[in-house]
């Protein structure tokens, strides 16, 4: 079980104590438009529910964050919330007030630590942070998770600390370490969920991105092969049947698929930032779905939402 951390650094800031609920719905002007937001959130929810089987993972989480130590370092956020979530799995609510308890000293342990810890570290972190978001989202107000203002506060203090570590990073050439692809594209993939949430509710977290309004999602997920290959061999091989040019795909605002230079985007943190204003171009959304994954179907809904 997790321990409450005693010593606090004075250079710290102080832990958000403040009971405020933030995460509200946002309305919608239609039924359809609320169909697809449900069904949304039906996605979101089987993420935590995928952890509960064993060496199963949601489509934004590589097994090398869990399965291997990257750069050598613990993954201990995200194992923690590994542990942490099967216990979801039991009715007993003196379970569910338990496991809050140890969210809550959890986040309290990230706000505080998060400057000490490394790139990889900070990814995993935002990663566990995504399941307890969705968690609460799906449990709705209670008296065991009422700590939103620390919840979005330790998302935000990790959000700016990996951008600082990642803003200086490749930009997923075939030449870049496997590792290092899949620490990119690990990001963008929670790029995607964070964004996602934030179509439903209003996620203050949101608020730092700087990416223009006309792509609301600014990185899809790289093809399937990809993401599974099992090591850097692999991933070479599937990296080099790919088309020459640096080009990634993002979703508009109207619904339509576009093509972005990755040169004009990064992501930081947990969101977007659109570096510069690009020449984009409508693509086919069978051309990127084609070589798609679980996540493809988010992605899809999504795009069906805000068109």
């Amino acid at each position: 079980m997790l321990q409450k951390p005693l010593d606090r650094s004075p250079s710290i800031p102080a832990v958000p104590t403040q009971n405020i609920r933030s995460l509200i719905q946002r309305p919608r002007l239609h039924n359809g438009a609320q169909r697809t937001a449900n069904l949304i959130f039906h996605a979101l929810k089987s993420y935590p529910k995928m952890m509960l089987r064993d060496r199963n993972l949601p489509p934004f989480i590589h097994p090398h964050m869990v399965f291997s130590d990257a750069e050598g370092t613990s993954m201990e956020p995200l194992t923690n919330c590994l542990s942490l979530v099967h216990m979801t799995s039991s009715p007993a609510e003196s379970t569910r007030k338990l496991f809050w308890k140890n969210v809550h000293w959890e986040c309290e342990r990230l706000y505080t630590e998060y400057n000490t810890l490394t790139r990889w570290q900070l990814l995993a972190a935002m990663q566990a942070l995504s399941i307890y978001l969705i968690i609460r989202l799906d449990e709705g107000e209670t008296e065991y998770n009422d700590f939103d203002l620390l919840l979005l506060s330790t998302v935000t203090v990790m959000a700016k600390r990996l951008g600082e570590r990642t803003a200086d990073q490749g930009s997923g050439h075939i030449r870049t370490p496997w590792k290092d692809w899949v620490f990119q594209e690990s990001t963008r993939r929670l790029c995607v969920i964070y964004q996602v949430v934030n179509m439903l509710v209003y996620f203050d977290p949101a608020a730092i991105c700087d990416h223009q309004t006309d792509i609301p999602i600014s990185s899809l997920p790289a093809r399937k092969q990809l993401w599974e290959a099992g090591d850097e061999i692999a991933w070479r091989v599937e990296k080099a049947r790919e088309s020459v040019g640096n080009t990634t795909f993002g979703m508009a605002v109207d619904g339509e698929l576009v093509r972005i230079s990755q040169n004009d985007i990064s992501c930081y943190g947990g969101v977007i930032v659109q570096n510069t204003s690009s020449n984009r171009q409508i693509a086919n959304w069978e051309d990127w779905c084609s070589g798609m994954d679980d996540m493809g179907g988010l992605v899809m809904l999504a795009a069906s939402l805000v068109g």
